[in-house]
Order: C-alpha cells, then sequence, then structure tokens
C-alpha cells in the first residue's frame, strides 16, 4: 500500500463532436452499424487543438480543483502515443505553459494503459520525500493515426485529455494506492501498429531498409487485427482486476466503482462478465467519447468526481489494454 492522494482532477474535451450520422457522410456505414458493434454514438475530434494545448487545459483545471500552485509540482508526467513532437516532449511543453520551472517532465507511452502505468509511477516518486506533488495528464489525438476511409477504424476514436494531480496521503488519511498489476506481451505487438517516420538519408545504399518488423506498414495510419485485440482485452481487464484485488486481500464486491479503458462497450461488457462485476460498478462514457486511448480512464475519473459521484473513501479499480500489447489495473481508496 502506498500512501497516495488523488487531490484534484480536470479535463479537456474539443468542442467538435462527431456524431456517427457524420461518420456515415465520409465512409460506409451507418449509426446502427457502429452502436451495434462498439455502443458509440459520437465522439469529440480536435478542432485544430494540439495535443500540448488539450494536456495544459486539462491540468489547469486540475491544479485549479486541487488548489496547488504551478511552483509546486514536482513531477510531470504526460501519456501520450500521439504528441506534436518528437522533441521536445509534452511534458516540458506543459512545463513551460504552466510554469512549473522546478518540475522533472517527461513523457511515457503505453499506449492506452498508460494511464494505469503513470499512476503507479506517481505512488512510486511519492515515497522520496523530496517529492510533494505529482501531475498526471493523459492527451491524446488519436485523430491524427486515424484513416477515415477505414470504417473498422475511424468510427472508433475520439480525441481529448484527462489529468489528476496525486499527493502523498496524511496519516489521518484513508486513501491510498492498494495494489497494481502491470503487464506487456511484446510477442503480440503486431495487432495492434502505427508507423513512426522510416530510416531516410543522402547515404542510404538502394535496398539498404530493412523490412517493416510488422508486415507492410506504408504510413503512420492505424492498423489493427480486430478479433485479436478483442481476446486479449477481454482477457487482461478481467484477470488483472481480479489480480490486483486479491493482492490487496479484498472482494470485487467492495469496490465502488471500475473503470475500464473505453475501447468498446462489448469488451467492458464481457469483461465484467468474466470477472462477475455488478453492472452498477463499471463506468461508461464510450457513448458519448469513444476510445480517447489514455485519456479515457481520467476523462471518467474526473466527471465522477464533479459530478458528486465519488466519494472520499471509495475503493476504485482502473484498467486498462493497449498496443504494445501492454495492460494494467490499480486500486485505490480516493
Amino acid at each position: 500500500m502506498q500512501r497516495m492522494k488523488i487531490i484534484g482532477t480536470g479535463s479537456y474535451l474539443p468542442d467538435l463532436v462527431v456524431t456517427n450520422q457524420m461518420m456515415a457522410s465520409v465512409v460506409e456505414t451507418s449509426d446502427e452499424w457502429i452502436t451495434s458493434r462498439t455502443g458509440i454514438s459520437q465522439r469529440h475530434l480536435s478542432s485544430g487543438e494540439p495535443t500540448w494545448f488539450m494536456a495544459v487545459e486539462a491540468a489547469r483545471k486540475g491544479m485549479e480543483a486541487a488548489g496547488v500552485l504551478t511552483e509546486a509540482i514536482d513531477v510531470i508526467i504526460v501519456t501520450t502515443c500521439t504528441p506534436d513532437y518528437y522533441l521536445p516532449s509534452t511534458a516540458c511543453i506543459v512545463q513551460a505553459e504552466l510554469g512549473a520551472s522546478k518540475a522533472i517532465c517527461f513523457d511515457l507511452n503505453a499506449a492506452c494503459s498508460g494511464f494505469v502505468y503513470a499512476l503507479d509511477m506517481a505512488a512510486r516518486y511519492l515515497q522520496d520525500l523530496s517529492i510533494e506533488h505529482v501531475l498526471i495528464i493523459a492527451s491524446e489525438n488519436v485523430s491524427k493515426l486515424v484513416d477515415y476511409g477505414d470504417r473498422s477504424i475511424c468510427v472508433l476514436f475520439g480525441d481529448g485529455a484527462g489529468a489528476v494531480v496525486c499527493a502523498r496521503a496524511g496519516q489521518e488519511d484513508d486513501s491510498a494506492l492498494l495494489a497494481t498489476q502491470l503487464g506487456s506481451e511484446g510477442q503480440n505487438g503486431q495487432v495492434l501498429v502505427s508507423r513512426a517516420l522510416k530510416i531516410s538519408h543522402p547515404f542510404l545504399a538502394d535496398g539498404a531498409v530493412w523490412p517493416d518488423r510488422f508486415g507492410s506498414h506504408e504510413d503512420h495510419t492505424l492498423t489493427m487485427e480486430g478479433q485479436e485485440v478483442f481476446k486479449f482485452a477481454v482477457r487482461v481487464l478481467a484477470d488483472s482486476v481480479l489480480e490486483t484485488v486479491a493482492k490487496a486481500g479484498v472482494d470485487l464486491a467492495q469496490l465502488r466503482y471500475i473503470i475500464p479503458h473505453q475501447a468498446n462497450e462489448r469488451i467492458s461488457d464481457a469483461a465484467a462478465r468474466r470477472m462477475k462485476a455488478e453492472p452498477e460498478q463499471i463506468i461508461s462514457r464510450i457513448a458519448d467519447l469513444g476510445n480517447t486511448s489514455s485519456a479515457s480512464i481520467p476523462l471518467c475519473l474526473d466527471e465522477l468526481i464533479r459530478s458528486g459521484r465519488l466519494d472520499r473513501g471509495d475503493m476504485v479499480a482502473i484498467c486498462g489494454f493497449g498496443a504494445g500489447l501492454t495492460y494494467g489495473a490499480a486500486l485505490f481508496v480516493y
């Protein structure tokens, strides 16, 4: 158990809302086809806002909710697989925009599992008594990776950002990170791929470029083996939560909420059945947000807190899965 407390949350969603009917105007699909297979009705897409901008806006709201000034932030972790620059890191851009001059800054790419990984990392940083506040921001412009001619991909994803401010919990607090369970299955990385820049320089001999590690990816757009991702997701979402609660020595029934990565309603439903969770425990915003990659869990968490549905002392499990393949769950007392 780590004496860690989430003291503030924030989020940012672009104003542009794209409905299923709007999707049907650019690709062969329909509202019925999308909702029946994914549970998604609409998604927010960037109106031009870069990833760093969404991150800053979510961070400002989270810090305001926490009552923490920029000079009090010791670490900034940005989880993203859709940065605006290879360098500098998105976290360093956020630092500059916020004026958080003393913060350690870096990006973390575990794809859609990123926020779970970052929460685990924040708890480890807070064991250092010189670290008081860790700002985690999950910011994703997944629309940058999407081929809007591929109906199996383009209908799934949305853009947005969520942030949390973490601090060391006092002895009088019930708040704590009770347990985490993280993992990776790199041997199956080919099922979800987006390529970066290829090797190209004037001294490269003809034919010297190595073949694509994962087949043939001519550009950066996402490719996905849907059935393989589905089977992986259902297994690891359920099993990682069950392993985490077992580590903590608690029963699943004691959890107020379980927040899964918002990828597909059918995945969440199947995972809930596998872990024998009650329907009211499962949080879903997939219908109005789509899959926002690592931002999906903190977006849900911010909505729960701001709507007054999460109280201090409530026990929450979060669980994610993503490209890599990566997965993870964390159990905490809010």
